[in-house]
């Protein structure tokens, strides 16, 4: 029995010494500000984006609009704390610094319909509707630094 928590633990330590050698050589990309960037927005899949707007010195305005008939929460990831918009109302959250991500549920946890409609330089308005179909059932929107926007 002694035998197997040995086993353990050597495969524990190799395992974690190999992280910290794999970690280390991807130390010198991240000391560069633009690159580490670059990486950054790579992280989103290759796809067409669902909209696209123009941001204004690395920010964007966005104004949320709940649609629905029931309180929605949002959190500008890293940026906010959660917050809550009431039923048919509407909030603009400014200068948010890009890239940013913003989550939203419904209250009851109902599926979200979320639609894209540029408003002017630098603002973009997301329109949160209720639906029943679960293809249309969208949780955050991405805003990567050249613009593109992401409904996921």
């Amino acid at each position: 029995m002694s035998k197997l928590a040995i086993d353990k633990t050597w495969i524990a330590s190799l395992l974690a010494v190999t992280l910290a050698v794999a970690g280390s050589s991807f130390l010198p990309f991240t000391q560069n500000a633009s690159l580490a960037g670059e990486i950054a927005q790579t992280n989103e899949p290759e796809r067409v984006p669902d909209g696209k707007m123009v941001p204004v010195n690395g920010k964007a305005n966005v104004r949320l609009t709940n649609k629905t008939n029931d309180r929605l929460y949002y959190q500008v990831v890293g940026q906010t704390n959660r917050r809550s918009l009431a039923e048919n109302s509407t909030v603009s959250l400014q200068a948010l610094t890009l890239p940013a991500s913003i989550v939203f549920r419904r209250q009851d946890g109902a599926l979200l319909k979320a639609s894209l409609k540029p408003v002017g330089e630098g603002t973009v308005e997301v329109r949160l509707d209720e639906t029943t179909d679960l293809d249309l059932d969208k949780r955050s929107l991405s805003i990567r630094n050249d613009g593109a926007l992401f409904l996921r």
